[in-house]
């Protein structure tokens, strides 16, 4: 039988696995959409980062609020959310804007910024954002 701190333990790795499934989705449509924007449309780099960033946040609260966490929208995890996200996008935009003027290729930069946002935001979302 579990006891309590095990079980926790393990709603925890599954909460962890389901948040790496749906970054990985996320992160598909990141690199898809910035490949598309920049080398077949030949948009701005750092503009092109701005758009799908902005898009992939928007969804993405609705997907983790209904899929990961399983908790009803209200106006105040919203409003956590945006001030979450929108932090976390400043910071995203600023590790890549550091990478470009490094000469970092703007797809490796992207992954660092992912490797480096990615854990901090999932315990931003779950003991802030999502938090009851």
């Amino acid at each position: 039988m579990l006891n309590l701190k095990q079980a926790l333990k393990r709603e925890n790795l599954k909460q962890g696995y389901r948040y790496t499934l749906i970054s990985i989705f996320s992160y598909v449509y990141v690199f898809v959409s910035l490949y598309l924007l920049v080398d077949v449309f030949n948009w701005n780099k750092q503009l092109s980062f701005l758009v799908v960033y902005g898009i992939a946040y928007l969804l993405l609260y609705t997907i983790q609020l209904n899929f990961l966490f399983f908790k009803s929208h209200d106006k105040r995890k919203f409003l956590k959310y945006c001030f979450v996200i929108l932090s976390f996008y400043l910071i995203a935009n600023l590790l890549y804007f550091i990478g470009l003027k490094f000469g970092v290729h703007y797809l490796i930069t992207t992954v660092l910024t992912i490797f480096v946002l990615m854990p901090l935001r999932f315990i931003v979302y779950k003991y802030f954002v999502y938090k009851d």
